[in-house]
């Protein structure tokens, strides 16, 4: 790992000076971490072989590899399971611009350039051409060093108590106020490990709602999260990815009432917009919703039956 990435803490920079790429952690069990891309390939993954190694679950062994391109890295899926994200959306190769966010299950990097400089002071020589008239001012200044020197000695006896009165003062002031900023983190400290602690219970509580098909329920919790956390990356992931598949389950459902309905299977279309009308039955003013109970009336119709006799929502009145 030594050879193409540089482990450090989240903005610890290398000693030797230069231009630098590396990718943040900001979420998941490697939060804190950076990694500093010094070689031309890296490897990011589960595996114990990796350039970048993820405590993620949601990770493969070899997930994606990070290639240097002249002056640019290029991110490329290794046709991993659960795919990567650049930027909230999926992708199989993406070059890095400054700021995007690479998103492997629930771990997000951010990548950024930096810079690292050697500070070194400069002395100035003087010439050769300079040293005579150096030597022509020398006189005055001794003589004006010698006055200010017999000043400060002079006044020096009588500002020597006050000066030693303050400093001890001011070193009172230093201990107070570093008492103070250790108890200001240690409480900082505590809060944020209660906010992480309410957001993991959150999260549990909508990844289950989010497998029970609950989609909305689930929305509510990760929206919840976010009122806690504003801009918390997990969180926003969480969330677009409840209504993406919210949205892919509607279209299923209406991809089969249509191809039911031009086989003249009406029960069969009527159950799936039922479907589509459950998913969304706590935001009936949306267009899908107000399709489907269109839809089922003209099939009840078709049938012979009474307007309403279908009672989508009968189960799920049942149900809560």
């Amino acid at each position: 790992m030594a050879k193409n990435v540089l482990v450090m803490k989240h903005l610890e920079t290398p000693k030797e000076a230069g231009t630098y790429f590396r990718l943040m952690c900001l979420t998941g069990p490697n939060k804190g971490e950076s990694y500093v891309l010094v070689g031309n390939r890296i490897v990011v993954g589960r595996g114990e072989k990796t350039d970048i190694r993820l405590n993620d679950t949601k990770s493969s062994r070899e997930h994606a590899e990070i290639t240097k391109v002249g002056e640019n890295y290029v991110v490329t899926d290794l046709g991993s399971q659960n795919g990567i994200l650049v930027n909230d959306q999926k992708s199989k190769q993406a070059t890095f611009k400054e700021g995007d966010k690479l998103i492997i299950g629930q771990t997000v990097l951010k990548f950024t350039r930096f810079e690292v400089t050697s500070k070194t002071k400069v002395l100035k020589e003087n010439s050769i051409d300079d040293a005579p008239e150096q030597k022509r001012s020398l006189k005055p200044i001794l003589i004006l060093l010698v006055v200010l020197v017999g000043f400060y000695l002079f006044d020096g006896e009588n500002k020597g108590t006050q000066t030693a009165s303050k400093k001890k003062q001011m070193t009172s002031v230093d201990d107070v106020s570093s008492e103070y900023f250790q108890a200001l983190q240690k409480r900082q400290a505590n809060q944020d490990k209660e906010v992480k602690e309410k957001l993991n219970v959150i999260y549990q509580r909508g990844l289950r709602e989010y497998r029970e098909k609950n989609y909305f329920r689930a929305i509510n919790e990760f929206n919840l999260a976010l009122i806690i956390s504003p801009n918390d990356s997990q969180a926003e992931f969480y969330l677009r990815k409840t209504k993406e598949e919210l949205d892919r389950s509607i279209e299923d459902y209406i991809v089969k009432a249509n191809r039911d309905e031009d086989s003249l299977k009406f029960k069969g279309a009527i159950i799936s917009y039922c479907a589509i009308i459950r998913l969304l039955y706590s935001v009936p003013d949306d267009s899908r919703y107000k399709n489907a109970e269109k839809q089922i009336k003209e099939l009840e119709t078709k049938l012979g039956m009474e307007e309403g006799e279908s009672n989508c929502l009968k189960k799920q009145s049942a149900d809560q």
